[in-house]
């Protein structure tokens, strides 16, 4: 209730009406004496003596012009409409015509607009006498108060939404059936329950109840937000405040001994200019030794990298791409863009892999500051769990067998014959970050004096080095390689054997004398490698690090990528077969040869075998003689089609005398 110029009110024993009002003060004009009186609003309401007359509600009161003029074109013409109509009616109605025949003429009249009963003129002509213009429109454009709920009723459909934030999901039939028991329950016959369909209505528009037949996940997702509102973190200058995090991607790729595995994705995510610092795909799952390599990703630029970088994204590239890779030259342009930004500040949640000691100490080493999300708190780091979503949008989903990121949204037919290996799918990674993600508008970098022009990564870096220049100094390759994993192998006469690859330096025989005891020993080495550069790795060495080739394969000789490309174009099915079967038969080859001495058995076995064998001439067995068919010719006759030149054996014809 309000009340408005034009109010009438009873106060110390005068009649006022309120002539002017504002935000504080109220002006009233005495309707027995000619004086004013000007009061403050809030001591008007606490006077207890004040009585207020032709107060109206508010909902009631909305103003007809502006109401009005919010509809849309089609409907304010069909609203004139009926005001000329309806209008001239009335006009006829209080001269003296008949009622019934005028509402024939306007339902022929409004057949052009829309098409109504008679009944509805009726109804429309009396709410247009009664209220005007706004009787015509819609009610439900007037915001008009719901039916009220029983607040019993209401307080149990909270109850059911809270308890069911961490169950299975169900129809909401079974609500409407919870929702009758506890009621029943707790008041018995007191409260009258209402129907079916005013159950489902309810429930339907309740803010927690209606979530109990949606998704479990987004339910238990939604009561995990904070009960307050959600607050703006911003940033001076780029590297305030970074963020990192880990995600399993919804598509599989090949390791390295040819299996389909899905890999899992390590981004770091700068929130002043909504650039990705770094990214990696590892086979499930990421160890701290991976964090350790997605680091050095982000703390070294491109150019400063280790050798071979180039060589290998070449390499990749030619084994799948074909017609549609993109030129080196154009690549590097790219990828020299980007940005290189310390990170002052890490948050993270609290997996094991971001509480590790290894990368607890390495944070601490490069003066980097931890902070740890709340439990089960995504929006504790907002800005990389969205870049995630953008991510499988705008890259994940157009890769060999993606799955769809649900069980009800996957395919039952996905070919995976094309899945990527796991180097090649970090190397397309690298190449879309550069490429797309750095030089796409981000809704994120808004002018804002302009809202409609938005900016890439790359240019809100450029931007703030103008007015925040970097201080840092990007790290060398002795810098990056010293945050590469490590491992332990052994330095060979041919080199260092690792990870099914062979490495060799002319630095070799140098190595392997430092540490030798005598002529010829092996030694124990030190390595260090970077899982998405297969080409090199490097040996510690009296505080330096020796870098290691690969040997040179397939891919290094020309055509070598058509080649492996031609590989996978074969019938797998038919391969596999034959595969099984060379292997039966080398297993019946081997077993053939295979026996223990004094075993009668073994000696048997080896003995079918060699029968089974029709080009083994000498065999040891007795060959059954055939018996003699009735119509089988005599004398020096031979017939060389019986025996199929394999009679000579057991000599049954005494062919073999004759020859011999």
């Amino acid at each position: 209730m309000r009340a408005r110029i034009g109010t009438h009110l009873t106060w110390d024993g005068h009649e006022f009406v309120v002539i002017a009002i504002d935000y504080r003060h109220a002006v009233l004009r005495s309707l027995e004496e000619e004086f004013v009186r000007e009061v403050v609003i809030e001591e008007l309401l606490r006077a207890p003596d004040v009585v207020w007359h032709d107060v109206r509600p508010l909902s009631s009161e909305p103003p007809d012009i502006q109401l009005i003029a919010a509809l849309p074109e089609a409907e304010r013409r069909v609203l004139d409409a009926w005001v000329e109509q309806l209008e001239a009616v009335k006009v006829a109605v209080d001269a003296g015509a008949e009622l019934k025949p005028l509402l024939q003429d306007v339902r022929d009249a409004m057949a052009p607009f829309v098409q109504v009963s008679t009944e509805t003129v009726r109804r429309k002509y009396q709410r247009y006498r009664a209220e005007g213009v706004l009787g015509l429109i819609d009610k439900r454009r007037q915001n008009g108060r719901k039916p009220s709920v029983d607040a019993r009723i209401a307080a149990a459909l909270s109850q059911l939404g809270a308890a069911g934030v961490k169950r299975s999901s169900g129809t909401r039939s079974r609500t409407v059936d919870n929702v009758k028991w506890m009621l029943e329950e707790d008041l018995g016959e007191s409260i009258d329950l209402p129907s079916d369909r005013t159950l489902y209505r309810l429930i339907a528009a309740h803010p927690t109840a209606r979530k109990l037949s949606s998704s479990a996940r987004r339910r238990e997702t939604e009561a995990n937000k904070p009960g307050r509102a959600f607050g703006l973190h911003g940033s001076l200058r780029p590297g305030e405040h970074v963020q990192i995090d880990s995600t399993v991607i919804d598509v599989p790729c090949r390791l390295l001994d040819g299996r389909l595995n899905r890999a899992e994705l390590t981004i770091i995510h700068d929130v002043a200019t909504r650039s990705i610092l770094a990214a990696m795909v590892r086979a499930i799952a990421t160890n701290s030794a991976d964090l350790a390599g997605v680091l050095a990703r982000a703390l070294t630029p491109y150019d400063r990298r280790p050798p071979g970088a180039r060589e290998q994204r070449e390499r990749v590239a030619a084994t799948w791409a074909g017609k549609f890779m993109i030129e080196q030259d154009r690549l590097d342009q790219h990828r020299l863009a980007q940005p290189y930004i310390f990170p002052e500040t890490i948050t993270t949640d609290n997996g094991k892999i971001f509480r590790s000691q290894a990368f607890r100490l390495g944070c601490a080493r490069l003066g980097i500051s931890l902070i740890f999300a709340s439990k089960q708190t995504p929006t504790d780091k907002p800005h990389v769990e969205r870049t995630f979503e953008t991510m499988v949008t705008r890259f994940v989903q157009y890769l060999e067998g993606f799955t769809g990121g649900s069980v009800e949204r996957r395919g039952r037919d996905e070919p995976t014959d094309e899945a990527l290996a796991l180097a090649q799918l970090q190397e397309l990674l690298e190449d879309w970050v550069a490429i797309e993600w750095q030089n796409r508008p981000h809704d994120g970098l808004t002018d804002p004096l302009l809202p409609g022009r938005f900016l890439t990564p790359n240019e809100m870096f450029r931007a703030y080095r103008r007015v925040a220049p970097e201080i840092h100094v990007p790290f060398e390759l002795a810098d990056f390689i010293g945050l590469l994993p490590s491992k332990t192998c052994t330095l060979q006469d041919y080199g260092i054997n690792f990870s099914r690859r062979v490495y060799k330096s002319r630095r070799l025989p140098e190595l392997r004398a430092a540490g030798a005891q005598g002529e010829g020993a092996t030694r124990p080495c030190q390595i260090r490698y970077d899982p998405n550069n297969p080409l090199y790795i490097w040996v510690e060495h009296d505080g330096d690090f020796v870098p290691f080739r690969g040997a040179p394969d397939l891919l290094d000789q020309p055509m070598g990528g058509d080649i492996w490309r031609a590989s996978r174009d074969v019938d797998a099915d038919h391969d596999r077969a034959v595969r099984e079967d060379a292997a039966q038969l080398a297993d019946r080859m081997k077993r053939a040869q295979w026996v223990r001495s004094g075993n009668k058995r073994n000696r048997s076995v080896r003995t079918a075998e060699v029968d089974r064998d029709p080009m083994h001439l000498t065999g040891i067995s007795k060959t059954v003689a055939r018996e003699e068919s009735e119509d089988e010719p005599g004398g020096d006759e031979v017939i060389w089609d019986r025996g199929g030149g394999f009679s000579l054996l057991a000599d049954d014809d005494g062919v073999w005398e004759r020859l011999t």
